[in-house]
């Protein structure tokens, strides 16, 4: 059975136990995320709402999430599966961080 694709509602408290692939969009474009888990370790002291990309520590994509952090592993952009490393270096880390997906 293939995996459902499911829009992230930011508001609401994130499953990490879903086997689902969420839906959001950054800058307009559609990232799908195929692989993540909850994310425990540090963060920033900074305030991000909900959908914030709160840090790229180890190369890893670390969202606000209503009841956590989640840790993003693997996504498509624009049709392409990218790790988390290598869809930091294609879009650059300073573009990343602080942003609120939708």
């Amino acid at each position: 059975m293939a995996n459902k694709e499911v829009k992230l509602d930011f508001s609401k408290d994130f499953d990490f136990n879903s086997k689902n692939y969420f839906v959001v969009y950054f800058n307009e474009e559609k990232i799908i995320f195929t692989s993540y888990q909850k994310y425990e370790g540090p963060i920033t002291m900074q305030y991000l709402p909900n959908g914030g990309i709160q840090s790229l520590f180890g190369y890893k994509i670390i969202i606000k999430v209503n009841n956590g952090f989640l840790e993003v592993d693997e996504l498509i952009y624009k049709g392409e599966l990218y790790s988390s490393k290598s869809f930091i270096d294609l879009i650059g880390d300073l573009k990343l961080i602080n942003q609120v997906l939708e």
